[in-house]
């Protein structure tokens, strides 16, 4: 049994080498997949929100913000604070949270 412990505390670095964007999978599955289609994340299938299939290719962010990566991190952050009253709800994300799913948001550039 000894010999197996050492496996199991390098699975989860195993997994992070395969996908450099598992955290914000992780992430994405269980805060935004209820209202948004997210290729690559299992479970996200929502209908609430816009697809965010080819987001990467949209020239700008909530109809508003140049799409660039600064911006994709302000609004996962504070979307209350860019666009008042969009259906969006701020969701707590920490500053490493949103940057690793803006990091993978921009990978998504196929409608």
């Amino acid at each position: 049994m000894r010999r197996l412990i050492p496996l199991f505390v390098l699975i989860p670095f195993a997994a992070q080498a395969a996908d450099p964007f598992a955290q914000a999978k992780g992430v994405m599955s269980a805060q935004c997949s209820s209202c948004h289609v997210i290729p690559g994340v299992p479970g996200a299938f929502g209908d609430i929100g816009p697809s965010l299939k080819g987001v990467a290719k949209r020239p700008l962010i909530a109809g508003k913000l140049p799409n660039n990566a600064p911006n994709m991190v302000r609004w996962l952050m504070h979307p209350q604070q860019v666009l008042p009253g969009t259906a969006m709800p701020d969701l707590g994300l920490t500053s490493d949270q949103a940057t690793r799913i803006a990091a993978y948001l921009a990978t998504l550039d196929k409608p």
